[in-house]
């Protein structure tokens, strides 16, 4: 993200207002509203909402163990005998990884997605198949399909119940991603 801000400028401004207030018990939801109401009020609402955004998707792809560069994510991907950067870029190009790229055109795979002994959580890539049919699919649909609660799972999350590998979870899972594909 270019800021337009020089390092320097961004270190002497921002970052001691930043740790002013938290030094005072300001919390990070106060500070990051009042960062906003200041945005809005010098630089506009197109500006805020695009700050608002970036900030909600570096929210979204920091949780459960943030992401991973293609050299990373081959690793976690082929476990005990690590697989290739340009496997994991294949496997994601072909839709059975999540993927999402930065600013600069860098893939980012979720840490979540991998199972602890290689390869994608059980029912990953079948659900990825069906989002993906989704009419307005993006790169962010598969982060917000998996990490949000769901009322018809019981108030549990897609990934949790992928992560716990029984069969007939993986089939509600699928059955909640066909719904979202409608």
């Amino acid at each position: 993200m270019n800021t337009g801000l020089t390092p320097d400028v961004f270190t002497a401004t921002v970052e001691p207002l930043m740790r002013a207030a938290k030094e005072s018990g300001a919390t990070p939801e106060a500070l990051s509203a009042a960062f906003m109401k200041a945005l809005l009020g010098l630089y506009g609402q197109p500006a805020a909402k695009d700050f608002s955004a970036k900030i909600g998707f570096m929210t979204l792809i920091s949780q459960e163990g943030g992401v991973a560069s293609a050299k990373e994510a081959a690793g976690l991907y082929g476990g005990r005998k690590p697989a290739t950067d340009e496997a994991v870029r294949k496997a994601a190009r072909l839709g059975q990884l999540i993927v999402a790229k930065d600013g600069r055109g860098f893939m980012l795979f979720p840490r979540w997605q991998f199972s602890e002994k290689g390869g994608g959580l059980p029912g990953l890539r079948d659900t990825m198949k069906v989002l993906r049919q989704h009419p307005h699919f993006h790169d962010l649909l598969p982060f917000t399909f998996f990490l949000n609660p769901s009322t018809r799972l019981g108030g549990k999350r897609p990934l949790d119940l992928l992560r716990d590998a029984k069969a007939d979870d993986i089939h509600r899972v699928l059955n909640l991603a066909a719904t979202a594909a409608e």
